[in-house]
């Protein structure tokens, strides 16, 4: 069942589109990640779901129910049971954790006993029960990101929604506060869409990724099928590190390339314009390599040194565990490449 359908849905701002007919599903208990750029769309876009924009055309459905329906909003913000964790966690600081989970059960008429139990659950749930008395301002980054989840989930929503929750705490705090954030909403399998631009944050953490660029989706898929198999050239270019050359099919499964001419599945098209698409670790520095070229810059990273190669065809990527130097003369081979058509 799909806990959310998002049907063309349109957004305008003074005439112009940005957000330009999308549309994608969540299937209850999943985690979507909603991918790209600053400025693609990706907020408006949760604040349309969550009821807190209206869009211009379009339908928004929670859980087989129409919520909204062109510019008409069938269904209020307050009464969708949305959970939203925002970019700036928007935690009151004149209150205590405790204070601030209750608030949300206060609105829902909930005895003090009852708000209580659910208060020590969901403490319980993100690991914070002794901190129920701190206010915020006492609390580290990441112990208010939790917080902030405590509080959006405590009503058991329909939906969560997190806006970019993790921009704002460092590189080593980020992991710990993605794996909890995983682990959370694998236990409460609340369904979840998930804002982000960080690509690492997407790959972890969603079952289903949407890439959006300038208010369009671009691909739709699971991690692998977006990293190792993108349907556009943007797609390409702004999942991982990534090497696209346009190249020509001359023939059945022979293309021709700024290096010369090779052997490589066309996927039965021919005599098209096309484009090369590999990783930088699905090549390698080799004596006897394909291709030649001379390294123009290194790059230390965790597995080993990521190079830029000046080739007869302009500068490729290869990552490679072996140490060469800057103006060295290498050879180079491709493993495994894709011959894509955008």
């Amino acid at each position: 069942m799909n806990a959310l359908e998002v049907k063309h849905l349109i957004k305008c701002f003074d005439g112009k589109e940005v957000v330009s007919d999308i549309s994608f599903n969540v299937e209850k208990g999943q985690l979507l990640a909603l991918l790209g750029p600053s400025g693609c769309g990706k907020t408006t876009t949760l604040r349309m779901i969550a009821g807190l924009d209206t869009q211009n055309d379009g339908e928004i459905w929670i859980e087989g129910v129409l919520a909204s329906h062109g510019s008409k909003s069938l269904i209020p913000q307050r009464l969708r049971h949305i959970g939203m964790v925002f970019q700036d966690l928007a935690l009151w600081p004149h209150m205590t954790v405790c204070e601030n989970i209750e608030f949300g059960l206060k609105a829902k008429g909930l005895a003090k006993t009852e708000r209580q139990k659910k208060i020590d659950a969901v403490l319980t749930k993100v690991k914070m029960q002794k901190y129920a008395n701190e206010y915020p301002s006492r609390l580290s980054g990441g112990q208010q990101q939790l917080i902030a989840i405590a509080r959006a989930i405590v009503t058991e929503p329909k939906l969560l929604l997190m806006d970019e929750p993790l921009s704002n705490i460092d590189v080593k705090l980020r992991e710990e506060v993605r794996q909890e954030i995983r682990r959370i909403q694998h236990e409460t399998q609340i369904t979840t869409v998930y804002v982000t631009h960080d690509q690492e944050d997407a790959f972890l953490l969603a079952n289903k990724v949407v890439v959006m660029n300038a208010g369009k989706v671009e691909q739709i898929g699971n991690t692998e099928e977006i990293y190792s198999f993108p349907k556009s050239l943007f797609v390409a270019n702004f999942v991982g590190e990534s090497n696209v050359i346009e190249v020509k099919i001359v023939g059945k499964d022979k293309v021709s390339t700024p290096w010369g001419e090779f052997a490589c599945n066309t996927k039965g098209h021919e005599k098209e314009s096309a484009f090369l698409f590999f990783r930088p670790h699905q090549a390698r520095i080799e004596k006897g390599g394909q291709f030649d070229g001379v390294i123009v810059n290194r790059n230390f990273v965790i597995d080993g040194y990521m190079y830029r190669i000046s080739t007869s065809g302009g500068e490729i990527k290869v990552q490679d565990l072996a140490k060469y130097e800057v103006g060295q003369s290498v050879k180079f081979s491709i493993k495994k490449m894709e011959v894509l058509f955008f």
